[in-house]
């Protein structure tokens, strides 16, 4: 009898295993297919506005493989994003430059001036605004074509021969026909959203390897300050190299280590580039706000030297927010035009960056002219730098921050961050951090594409017929 009770309470277990196995499997699939889905999503055209001269989608500005002229870092080739011209925006680029979205799902806050804090609301906006060329007012439309455009979809596209109906009731278990405009947008975004959720760094640079192989600590402890973080790491390299320990390779070389020391210097008097500071490992960003100085010199270049610093911004009580105005490339014939960043979106009263016993106006003030600190791996697929995209290299891009920091020390950058005035490197200085920033690509071959061959296909067909030779810059595709 015990026998057989042992042998029914085995059985029983069994069953459990085997159903929560089955359910587990069941899920994967389902989130498979989802990412799937949310992967086809991203690269489908169709949901730009009819009204412009340039069909888009997700994928023609954050590019992995379609391009012949090589890998990107799901980025594109241009210092802004090209948009549909439209009559009432007669615009061809985009505000600022198309940041990388390796690791986005990783950001509290997305946009260089912060102001979407999820990525559903990332991809509504994106899918309902001027990368796809509406207009604002036009989200309502915008939505409502996205909704057509599922429902007129046959799965022709070389990528799946399901329709987009046949996979929303297969994956979300709902008929789309039956759906408003905005579930049936909620519901892309979300798939998108999933996508977006796999494209992580596999942290196998040359740098990870250099950290795994003196067991270095990728990362600062809870709690515990970039700065501190950087000095215990210096001791600890200091304590490795001193007792003939310290391994380093042909991808780490001694070129690469001192660029990584200035990089982890946050005080001295030479050779200081407090660059962890911001840009904190393993991501290499800190994912808040700071002023650098790149938005001045861009409004500057267009108006004289000194401009930036007297121009006209309204105090905290006046300030109308997010405002077109200081949302914008500066041009010379509207000198009240700049793109003052996340100073259009910080919460004043409630944004972790305010201070203690700061008012208002000073919090709003420190915030002109701030941009997300953008990642620096994979640096190689992303040129050009910086949220203005003015920078073609490395080396033009840290010399700039070099000048900018000198600048910020004599008070010349008009609201700069305290994190600025302390850097302070020499010429000198940019040949090892270039090769330790060169340490933090992967070999993005290793990497899969998400829709292989068919999406990049449809990529060439749609660029050759719709943008030509100049999407690039003047390269041929």
């Amino acid at each position: 009898m015990k026998r057989f009770a042992l042998l029914i309470f085995v059985a029983l277990l069994l069953a459990g295993f085997v159903e929560r196995e089955s359910k587990t499997s069941a899920q994967d699939k389902r989130n498979s297919s989802e990412v799937s889905l949310g992967a086809r999503l991203f690269s489908d055209e169709r949901f730009s506005t009819p009204r412009g001269d340039l069909p888009a989608s997700c994928n023609h500005c954050h590019l992995f493989d379609e391009d012949p002229q090589g890998l990107r870092g799901y980025t594109d080739f241009l210092a802004r994003s090209w948009v549909s011209f439209r009559l009432q925006d007669p615009r061809r680029d985009e505000l600022r430059n198309s940041p990388t979205l390796f690791d986005v799902a990783r950001m509290p806050r997305l946009h260089f001036d912060g102001e979407f804090s999820s990525l559903e609301e990332l991809v509504k906006g994106t899918l309902a605004g001027r990368p796809m060329g509406w207009l604002p007012g036009e989200e309502q439309q915008a939505f409502a074509q996205a909704r057509s455009v599922i429902l007129s979809d046959r799965g022709t596209d070389g990528q799946t021969a399901e329709s987009y109906r046949e996979q929303f009731k297969k994956i979300y278990s709902v008929e789309v026909e039956k759906l408003s405009s905005d579930e049936t947008m909620n519901l892309i975004a979300r798939a998108i959203s999933e996508f977006l959720r796999t494209l992580n760094t596999k942290r196998v640079s040359p740098y990870d390897k250099f950290l795994q192989a003196n067991n270095l600590e990728a990362e600062p402890a809870a709690g515990e300050a970039p700065a501190v973080y950087a000095d215990r790491l210096l001791k600890q390299i200091s304590l490795l190299a001193a007792g003939k320990r310290l391994k380093l390779s042909a991808e780490f070389d001694p070129e690469a280590l001192k660029g990584f020391e200035i990089f982890l210097r946050t005080e001295g008097r030479e050779s200081a580039g407090n660059c962890v500071a911001c840009h904190t490992p393993p991501l290499f960003t800190d994912f808040s706000f700071h002023n650098t100085g790149i938005s001045q010199t861009e409004y500057d270049r267009v108006h004289g030297e000194g401009s930036f610093a007297a121009l006209a911004i309204p105090e905290a009580a006046r300030a109308v927010r997010p405002s077109a105005q200081f949302r914008e490339t500066p041009v010379r014939n509207r000198p009240g035009a700049a793109d003052l960043g996340h100073w259009n979106f910080v919460d004043i009263k409630a944004s972790p960056l305010r201070r203690a016993g700061e008012s208002e106006d000073r919090v709003l003030n420190r915030m002109i002219a701030t941009f997300k600190t953008p990642t620096l791996r994979n640096l190689a697929y992303t040129p050009p730098y910086m949220h203005t995209g003015g920078y073609g290299s490395l080396e033009s891009a840290l010399m700039e921050i070099l000048r900018l920091s000198a600048m910020a020390r004599a008070g010349r950058v008009r609201s700069a961050d305290e994190e600025l005035k302390k850097i302070n490197i020499t010429e000198a200085d940019i040949a090892p951090l270039l090769a330790f920033l060169n340490t933090l690509n992967e070999d993005l071959r290793l990497y899969p594409s998400p829709q292989g061959r068919a999406r990049r296909r449809l990529y060439n067909q749609t660029t050759r017929g719709n943008r030509g030779v100049d999407h690039v810059a003047g390269a041929t595709p």
